[in-house]
């Protein structure tokens, strides 16, 4: 008896899916770009359940008559190839011809399609389970193709229960979209999740725009566009300033030859091109097209076309530090790296205005300034960096230095006993400190949020709005009390008070950055050192920040209170030190 058989076309289908098909949003992605390879130029997008009930694709392309319909739903039958030297110029979307019967092979699905311009002649109507034809019939349609997916998976339990939560899902969704409508503004996109509008951009829109759906709406005063040429490479896009920036790399969307990719190399020339202007620990954020010869880059190198092959990496990554760092290279940031001072938290006397003022019927508050209620306990000028329980006896390492002054408003310059030069980043220590609280704070469950008198309304963007909806509990836990407030917004209710006076938008978006990355790989329970430590970083006063003897020296007397002072939670030094025999070594006295 034979051992070697060959597998039945069901079962090659749905070995097919495996690959192409990881989750709603991959079904999403190959649907969309058959879309676009058929001419279409209005894509609505409608999902239920995150798209594990229903997802459905209509568009305005050619559409098929009735035979193309049929022959489409065979493996690796394909309009877009016609042989082996097409794969060294492949310039559509989709080639393998695998996205639809392969999607057809684990769900239930509905094709209506018509190639007719005056929608008098009938179009076709194909149903199928689980790959199997179970109707062919006519159907009144206009040109175009409209494919719905109904219970993913329903055929493979084993591979459905390992699917998210619907809202998770839909961030997926969210994300497959807005990379398809950044590659083509030429084409008008609509998302409903649930019935409800999630993403409309209209046909014709900048890019900045769609850069705005994509990395927040509060990108465009900060986007640099840029547009340049080596050799056979083109690179063209927007870039942001380092001023806005976050802490992954998903906000960085790489274009290739308008097929979006993720490739290690082209983003790491992207972050070298920033060297010296973002702060450890963060990553730059753009739009980013790389358009070279169809010959120099081999798109057949993975299932879901995801990864491409360039047959001279080098000079394509060189292509992109060349142009983004040229980009970079007129703006301020980069002969003065610092961040813009954060105003001081509101103190007691000026909360009483902002209660008055609202009393009276004042405009509401401005983004610049959240209040939470009730107003803040500490009026002290140094209460702000006092740690939550000083310690009793003699004065530790910190609160033995003498502090001399500030240098460059971000270091704070002290002698030590026996004149040892100290020299204290003001922001990493602020940090280690604040970091210490909230985490002593959330082990004895007492990190609770402080209501706001006028609760801040974020917008994020549509991938993140999903992402950070399916962790609203986790949020929670954080102190964060917060609620969506249509569309992509949020209203935050509540925070902790340390938080008091931090903007709230980038903040949310780095933590539900943070929290997507940890539902994908380690537990949030893991990931909850990380996202304090966020926290902490936005709360903690910046660099470029006067701060006035009081300050500094609760700050100082606050280090020796908590443990790990050396380092702030994301690694960077607190202190350096330059004994007094360096110092004299150096100016000719030894």
């Amino acid at each position: 008896m034979a051992n070697v058989r060959v597998l039945p076309p069901d079962l090659v289908n749905q070995i097919a899916a495996g690959e192409v098909v990881e989750r709603p949003g991959s079904v999403v992605k190959e649907l969309v770009e058959n879309a676009l390879d058929a001419g279409a130029r209005a894509i609505q997008v409608d999902v239920e359940d995150g798209g594990l009930s229903l997802v459905r694709v209509a568009d305005d392309g050619s559409g098929m008559a009735r035979e193309d319909a049929l022959l489409a739903l065979e493996r690796h039958a394909t309009s877009k190839l016609r042989d082996a030297a097409g794969l060294h110029s492949i310039a559509t979307m989709g080639f393998r011809g695998e996205a639809l019967p392969a999607i057809a092979s684990v769900s239930r699905m509905r094709i209506d399609t018509s190639p007719a311009g005056d929608g008098l002649e009938p179009g076709t109507r194909v149903v199928l389970e689980g790959g199997r034809v179970v109707e062919v019939g006519e159907v009144a349609r206009a040109r175009g193709t409209t494919v719905e997916v109904r219970d993913l998976f329903f055929n493979t339990p084993a591979r459905r229960k390992f699917m998210r939560s619907g809202p998770a899902e839909a961030s997926h969704v969210s994300e497959a979209i807005l990379r398809v409508a950044l590659a083509r503004t030429d084409v008008a996109f609509t998302l409903r999740s649930g019935g409800r509008v999630t993403l409309s951009t209209p046909a014709g829109a900048a890019l900045a725009d769609r850069a705005a759906a994509a990395l927040g709406r509060d990108v465009h005063r900060h986007l640099i566009a840029l547009d340049a040429r080596q050799g056979d490479i083109r690179v063209r896009g927007v870039v942001a300033s380092p001023d806005h920036s976050g802490a992954t790399s998903r906000g960085l969307y790489l274009f290739v030859n308008g097929r979006y990719v993720r490739d290690r190399g082209a983003a790491f020339a992207v972050l070298r091109a920033y060297a010296g202007s973002l702060p450890a620990g963060r990553h730059p954020a753009g739009v980013l097209f790389l358009d070279t010869p169809l010959e120099a880059v081999d798109v057949n190198v993975h299932p879901q076309k995801l990864e491409v092959r360039f047959s001279d990496a080098r000079t394509a990554y060189d292509a992109i530090y060349r142009a983004v760092s040229e980009a970079l290279r007129p703006a301020p940031w980069l002969r003065h790296a610092s961040a813009e001072p954060r105003a001081a938290p509101v103190a007691a006397e000026e909360a009483a205005e902002v209660l008055d003022a609202a009393a009276r019927g004042a405009p509401a508050l401005g983004d610049d300034l959240r209040l939470p209620f009730p107003p803040p306990r500490a009026t002290a000028p140094g209460a702000a960096f006092a740690a939550p329980e000083a310690p009793a006896g003699p004065p530790g390492y910190f609160g033995s230095l003498r502090f001399v002054g500030q240098h460059a408003r971000t270091y704070l310059l002290c002698e030590a006993p026996g004149g040892t030069l100290v020299v204290i980043d003001q922001h990493a220590s602020h940090e280690r400190l604040l970091f210490h609280g909230l985490r002593k704070a959330f082990r004895e469950r007492e990190l609770c949020g402080q209501p706001y008198l006028v609760p801040p309304v974020v917008p994020l963007p549509a991938a993140l709005a999903r992402g950070l909806e399916a962790s609203l509990a986790d949020v929670r836990r954080l102190g964060l009390e917060v609620e969506p407030f249509g569309r992509d917004s949020f209203a935050v209710k509540a925070a902790p008070a340390l938080l008091a006076g931090v903007p709230m938008q980038p903040l949310l978006s780095d933590l539900a950055e943070q929290l997507e990355q940890a539902a994908r790989g380690e537990a949030v329970e893991e990931a909850i050192d990380g996202l304090l430590a966020t926290m902490a970083c936005h709360a903690a006063v910046r660099a470029n920040q006067g701060l006035s003897r009081e300050e500094a020296q609760a700050l100082l007397d606050g280090l020796d209170a908590i443990d790990f002072k050396a380092r702030c939670p994301h690694g960077r030094p607190v202190v350096v030190e330059l004994p007094l025999a360096e110092l004299e070594k150096r100016v000719g006295r030894r």
